[in-house]
């Protein structure tokens, strides 16, 4: 049985709140405590345009609805100024912003991949070369 873990460590030294934070945890299907055993393949897609694209979307035969899906994305460049919009949309309407991940930035969050209406959509800000780095988890 495969077992995927994640990691973060955070810390600061603002001298107005210092922080250290370390966590980890092993990724687990929904109310059980067997880890999630299947990812799509670590991915890459480079853009030209501003336009938005439908970087996951919603399919029932590689996530589970209700599941316990966790997504990887992370903007490959090193300009702060360029940025990757991030939102949950279908293909005509975005219906949540998520956030912005700008050069370098990564995120890893829980996707509820229940219908068409939860894609994961990307927008690049910059017409300039950019590059988006992707994986999904999932039961």
């Amino acid at each position: 049985m495969a077992t995927i873990n994640a990691s973060v460590n955070i810390s600061s030294d603002i001298m107005s709140y210092p922080v250290s934070i370390s966590k980890s945890m092993t990724m687990k299907k929904a109310g059980t405590c067997n880890g999630l055993e299947l990812a799509n393949g670590l991915s890459s897609k480079k853009f030209t345009a501003t336009t938005q694209v439908d970087l996951y979307a919603y399919d029932t035969n590689t996530t589970t609805s209700g599941g316990a899906n966790k997504v990887y994305i992370r903007n490959t460049g090193s300009d702060k100024a360029e940025y990757f919009k991030v939102t949950l949309a279908d293909t005509t309407d975005a219906v949540e912003e998520i956030g912005r991940l700008y050069g370098g930035d990564w995120m890893l969050f829980p996707w509820e991949a229940a219908s068409a209406d939860h894609d994961i959509m990307v927008q690049p800000s910059t017409t300039e070369i950019m590059t988006i780095e992707y994986m999904v988890f999932y039961e």
